[in-house]
């Protein structure tokens, strides 16, 4: 490899490790390369000496290890410029360098690493940040930085795949430095015990099989949270206790989500109105909050029991109700109160230890269960009698709680927002060791971050991090089912193209290169009209490349006469873009000429028929987000459709008639018009076979019609319109290479189809265009017209009369001014090919 390819930096770092084994008069290996980079002054030498991992201790370590494969230090570098590459970085550093020694688990850099008790998986998280750019070099202080929370599971040494893709790999992510290894008989000042060994710098195996907190809790911690059944028979029949749950490792361990732990705890520690409710989307997390509450409460308890003074004593017993079975078998009238009464004497009679959790609780107060319960359940809400925790959605507590003030009173509500993308990468980290228990898998840690990445660029619709935990548990499920040993891009990119009903190809740099060419995938299937192609595909290479803004993909108004090939275009796209011509929804906007036919697209509002169904286009939408949208004759819709589509246009956004917000980011929107019509003609009058190269004649029919569209269409919509592309009318060259395929169609389902091949020639080609074919007011589909009148319904008749059968060929040519249909039968046709 040569040392421009290498750059600046790593040519020096190579050239340092060769120095530096001569030096030693040792044979060159990754450990000298190692070695270099902890003796340059950089920030990936930084990372190393946080861990204590200097050049000389390297070096020392790796006098006992057996000697590593030939090539090793060139395939490292030839690693580090891809590692660079796939991050965008133009020159390779020391970190992509560091990147591709960790991810050889073979090579005796990795090991030496591990051998000096180096948390490897979490140097590497390290050395990706700081090779995305997102954090810098470190302040040298004489002390080392506080850790932050630990993780609540290590993360496994993970191999990179060696697959492109087309978004960034890694997400940003926090730096989690290692902490320093505790001394004998002391602990971590800020760790938990079962996280202290989790976090400590060990192993990757040992590692691996301490991820879980869970692991080393006392089992007396299950029974010191565990209630007695004779005493509490109603929270034992009915209810779960967390505490005893997370004890026993029921539960998975809980990443983040200290904020709101903290402020359900402020409000637990109230006098009055001690009932906190947690709102926000499906899927952010708001159980994993009561889940980490408990878990919070037994390591408090453990470290406690362990002597290690710290927060008060909190011997809360967490117990989750489900609404379901709360309700159910209460059709008796008072019975739900019955049970309710009981739950609230045994939580009095616990001294205030217990703590009741109801999911959904919007549940609790909806008509039924109101009325029964009414007062008496909100007096003891009041009293701070019924402590309790609930969990629900903003809509929903708005329908069932916040419409009845003195019960709004009683809850004090935290938003649980969705994760950052930082914070749900950790939170999957944390949760890998788990799924791999489950599915016997490996995630690389490629897989990991692209769950991320392309589940918030393509599953808008739903929450971080459900989405992405249920990708990857899919993903883990599928690898296992088909033997696989790793979960990897690939395994990821289908589960992410199922959902969002798009190609795979999408996601993986595999349809770089056709992006690249897309002008020449368009022209197989629209004739002609190459500068408006060549516009469309610069904008949607544009998006493929991760340069779209905050609007949908591409936003194209096509002008022109009928039959030039606006449709074909939009089905053009759809096939290249989500290979399918299936992905586009039409709509005829001649039939929302009315005001109020704009209920039909988004939904009809509250109270009207129709407002469950949702709207045609919003609903499409929501169901695919990745397609063409293609909007016809959009002069014949009333201005208030066509208002509507603003926020679209410019912001990829439209709320439906049930307020929610529906994204259209992802989606092409083509609008076709026949505005101009009478511009057009007027150019055809003047020049009888206008093709398009006559430049002339074309941007004079450009210019008058883009000057009719913009009188006609409204200011604000049209300057949001990407690009306004004039389709002119077809010439007698591109007609007959338009029936030039549709022949080769026709012939490719005879043959199918039957086993008879069709063979046209060049005179039969000219007699369908001077027959009708052709028109030039009409565009292409006069010669389809043509076709199934000359062509197939002859066919058609000679296959109904038993003239036709599999091996024949017909000859189609033109004798005396007339077509002429010549059948070769199966033993002559095979003849004439051998002589052929």
């Amino acid at each position: 490899m040569t040392s421009a390819r290498l750059g600046p930096e790593l040519s020096a770092l190579r050239r340092s490790a060769e120095d530096l084994a001569n030096t030693r008069r040792e044979r060159l290996s990754s450990v000298h390369v190692l070695a270099s980079i902890a003796a340059r002054p950089s920030a990936a030498a930084d990372l190393l000496h946080e861990r204590r991992m200097h050049a000389d201790v390297l070096l020392r370590a790796a006098q006992t290890l057996e000697s590593e494969a030939d090539g090793a230090v060139g395939r490292a570098f030839e690693r580090a410029c891809a590692v660079a590459a796939r991050m965008g970085v133009s020159e390779p550093s020391g970190a992509h360098l560091l990147i591709a020694l960790i991810n050889e688990p073979r090579g005796a850099a990795r090991r030496v690493l591990t051998q000096c008790g180096a948390d490897v998986s979490r140097l590497r998280t390290a050395a990706m940040n700081l090779g995305l750019g997102l954090i810098g070099r470190r302040r040298r202080t004489g002390r080392r930085e506080a850790a932050p929370e630990p993780l609540r599971a290590s993360e496994s040494t993970r191999r990179k795949s060696s697959t492109a893709v087309s978004v960034p790999l890694f997400p940003p992510a926090p730096v989690r430095r290692s902490p320093a290894p505790p001394r004998t008989g002391a602990r971590a000042p800020d760790m938990q015990p079962a996280a202290a060994l989790a976090a400590s710098e060990s192993s990757v195996p040992e590692a691996r099989a301490a991820s879980s907190r869970i692991a080393v809790l006392p089992a007396a911690s299950a029974q010191a949270f565990a209630l007695d059944a004779q005493k509490f028979p109603a929270l034992s029949s009915l209810g779960r206790n967390l505490n005893v749950a997370f004890a026993r490792g029921e539960l998975d361990p809980i990443v983040g989500r200290a904020r709101e732990i903290e402020q359900t705890l402020d409000v637990l520690a109230k006098r009055g109105g001690n009932s906190p409710c947690l709102l926000g989307l499906s899927g952010v997390g708001k159980t994993s909050v009561v889940h980490g509450l408990a878990q919070r409460i037994v390591e408090n308890w453990c470290q406690r029991r362990a002597g290690n003074a710290g927060k008060p004593a909190d011997e809360r017993i967490v117990v989750e109700i489900p609404v379901g079975e709360l309700l159910a078998g209460t059709g008796v009238r008072g019975a739900l109160a019955a049970r309710v009464s009981a739950i609230r004497k045994e939580v009095s009679a616990s001294g205030g230890r217990v703590v009741l959790f109801f999911d959904e609780i919007h549940q609790l107060f909806a008509d039924d269960a109101s009325q029964e319960l009414g007062s008496e359940l909100k007096l003891a809400l009041s009293r701070g009698e019924l402590p309790c925790i609930g969990a629900t959605t903003r809509e929903e507590y708005a329908k069932a709680i916040e419409i009845d003030p003195p019960l709004a009173r009683r809850f004090s509500v935290i938003d649980v927002d969705e994760p950052t993308r930082e914070d749900a990468y950790l939170i999957l980290s944390g949760l890998a060791p788990r799924l791999e228990a489950h599915h016997a898998v490996r995630y690389s840690e490629e897989a990991l971050a692209l769950t991320i990445a392309w589940s918030i660029r393509y599953l808008p619709g739903r929450a971080l991090p459900d989405k992405a935990v249920s990708i990857v548990d899919l993903a883990g499920a599928r690898a296992r089912r088909r033997g696989q040993s790793q979960v990897s891009p690939e395994n990821v990119a289908e589960i992410v193209a199922e959902w969002a009903s798009m190609p795979v190809e999408r996601l993986l740099a595999s349809d770089a290169e056709r992006m690249l060419h897309l002008e020449d995938a368009l022209a197989e299937r629209v004739v002609g009209h190459q500068e408006a192609v060549g516009k469309i595909a610069r904008i949607l290479r544009r998006n493929a490349a991760g340069l779209g803004s905050e609007r949908p993909i591409g936003t194209f108004l096509l002008l022109g006469p009928t039959g030039v090939g606006k449709t074909e275009t939009a089905k053009a796209v759809a096939e290249v873009l989500f290979h399918t011509d299936m992905a586009l929804t039409r709509y005829d906007f001649s039939e929302f000429s009315e005001a109020h036919s704009l209920a039909r697209l988004i939904g009809a509002p509250p109270g009207y028929v129709g407002y469950e169904a949702g709207g045609q286009l919003t609903e499409a939408v929501r169901k695919r987000p990745y397609q063409v949208l293609l909007l016809d004759e959009i002069e014949k819709a009333h201005p208030d459709v066509l208002t509507a589509f603003l926020a679209v246009f410019d912001e990829g956004r439209l709320t439906d008639g049930r307020g929610r917000t529906v994204d259209f980011r992802n989606c092409v929107i083509f609008m076709t018009s026949n505005i101009g019509a009478d511009e057009t003609k007027s150019v055809q009058r003047r020049k009888v076979g206008f093709g398009g190269g006559e430049s002339a004649d074309a941007a004079e029919l450009e210019r008058a019609v883009t000057a009719a569209a913009r009188r006609a269409l409204a200011p604000e919509l049209y300057n949001r319109i990407d690009e306004v592309l004039v389709f002119s009318p077809l010439a007698r060259n591109e007609v007959r290479e338009i029936a030039r395929r549709l022949l080769s169609g026709v012939a490719r389902d005879l043959l199918r189809q039957r086993g008879v091949r069709l063979e046209v020639d060049a005179d039969a080609l000219e007699h369908f265009l001077d027959a009708g074919g052709f028109d030039p007011s009409l565009g292409a589909r006069p010669m389809r017209r043509t076709l199934a009148r000359l062509l197939e319904a002859p066919l058609a008749e000679k296959i109904l009369r038993g003239e036709l059968s599999e091996g024949d060929v017909v000859l189609v040519g033109v004798e005396s001014g007339s077509l002429a249909f010549d059948v070769l039968e199966r033993g002559s046709a095979l003849a004439a090919a051998a002589l052929a």
